[in-house]
């Protein structure tokens, strides 16, 4: 629901003759950022829900599986699979240790969300203050493509996430160690959230472009700051808890 400033309200004639259908813009900004205060609640949840699947399978390390597992590694699952139905099968699994994943690459990705985050405040603040739609339109468009740039390495994070092939009885799988298979759902869940965060710039950027967003009507503008900024927020803690608390010695 977009938001009318006063004088929009009563110019269109609704100015408290129109049986209460139209509710002042106060109104509706304030249950508005309720509402994304409330989905900003549940994601925060949703975060502490993953931090804690992440912790206590860390915490448990069940059967040794957090970093390591018994299989076969540097192959496609086609290979595997052929040299398992060969006369000659596979050789005796070993114990294959993996790795955390890259810390640089994390936080480069976490860096590129706070800058995409920052450059998204700066720009609602500019338009309030300098009422210059164009200048925010062109800002947004700019968080959009920092914000690609976050997906492209975050891609890159999950396709760096190394399988294990486990081949027990008439069952062959392309497996992950527990720690893997935790990052693989924190990251992808970074993902989606930034995916989500293109989108709502694009939207920005275009509806800023049009008008519907300008020096009085920047409400909405507000609202996507406000979750830009939690994404944000949330990034820096999931990368501080996952490049910190990782091994087990």
């Amino acid at each position: 629901m977009s938001i009318d400033t006063h004088a929009e309200h009563d110019a269109q004639g609704h100015g408290g003759h129109d049986g209460g259908h139209h509710e002042p813009p106060e109104v509706v900004d304030a249950r508005q950022r309720m509402a994304i205060w409330l989905f900003i609640g549940g994601d925060i949840i949703t975060m502490s829900a993953l931090l804690f699947t992440y912790l206590y399978l860390r915490g448990v390390n069940t059967g040794g599986h957090w970093m390591s597992m018994v299989g076969y590694q540097g192959h496609s699952y086609a290979w595997f699979e052929n040299a398992l139905n060969s006369s000659a099968g596979l050789p005796s699994p070993t114990l294959i240790h993996v790795g955390t994943l890259s810390a640089g690459l994390n936080w480069f990705v976490t860096a590129l969300t706070v800058v995409s985050a920052a450059i998204v405040w700066a720009a609602e603040k500019s338009l309030r203050a300098t009422k210059n739609a164009k200048n925010y339109s062109a800002l947004s468009w700019l968080a959009v493509l920092v914000t690609v740039v976050a997906i492209f390495f975050t891609i890159k994070q999950l396709h760096n996430i190394p399988s294990i092939f486990v081949a027990q009885n008439d069952s062959q799988t392309m497996s992950y160690t527990a720690y893997d298979s935790t990052m693989m759902v924190i990251i992808g869940s970074g993902m989606i959230h930034l995916f989500l965060l293109a989108f709502l710039g694009v939207g920005l950027a275009i509806r800023s472009a049009r008008g519907a967003i300008n020096g009085t009507k920047w409400f909405q503008a507000r609202l996507v700051r406000l979750f830009w900024v939690w994404v944000a927020v949330s990034a820096v803690i999931i990368s501080a808890v996952t490049t910190t608390i990782n091994t087990i010695h």
